[in-house]
């Protein structure tokens, strides 16, 4: 009987708690290739052991940034993070990033179904109007992930974000709860004579 606590439960992945225990060789792995953070903030530094332990632990129980581990159901395996925040409580709105830091899950729905379970907690739990999501233009995988969970393409911030020795444009994605709902049911409201 499996006994790891799972805060949100789909079909291929779990979420819980990044635990200081999950600050390992691996996410010290994730959080300095190039590959990985290619269209993160985080990859104009490098980051020790000790600099991710303390970004975990500024988050714990932090209400405003949720930030949980994605893990694969099968295995148990801590494969990448995702954030809810920070959360606007006076307008209903939450900002949601994520980073699969295990390549050899890229690809198989795994952000999009990571994405599709904090936008129902964001709905059902904390009661948002609004997730919203940005990334950058040459990020397909992401807003293909973002879109496939039901987010809709809001705008573009041109010239954004220093990349690569120029600019690269920002993709703004949002879902609001009666889109989420009327995914959920798409029947919902039909008439029927």
């Amino acid at each position: 009987m499996n006994r790891i606590p799972k805060f949100v439960k789909g079909n291929k992945i779990y979420l819980r708690e990044v635990r200081e225990s999950d600050v390992n060789e691996n996410y010290y792995r994730w959080m300095n290739d190039y590959e990985i953070t290619r269209f993160l903030e985080v990859r104009y530094v490098p980051h020790s052991l000790e600099q991710i332990a303390a970004y975990v632990r500024s988050l714990d129980g932090n209400r405003d940034e949720i930030f949980l581990a994605i893990c694969d159901q099968e295995n148990d395996r801590h494969i990448g993070n995702i954030k809810l925040g920070p959360i606007n409580w006076i307008h209903g709105f939450g900002d949601i990033s994520l980073v699969i830091g295990e390549k050899g899950y890229w690809g198989k729905g795994i952000g999009a179904e990571a994405i599709s379970l904090v936008s129902a907690y964001a709905f059902n739990v904390l009661n948002l109007n609004k997730v919203k999501a940005g990334c950058y233009a040459d990020n397909k995988g992401s807003e293909r992930a973002f879109i496939k969970a039901g987010f809709s393409r809001e705008g573009v911030l041109k010239s954004q974000w220093r990349m690569e020795g120029g600019f690269q444009d920002e993709i703004l994605l949002g879902l609001w709860v009666r889109d989420w709902i009327a995914m959920q049911n798409p029947n919902a409201g039909c008439c029927h004579v």
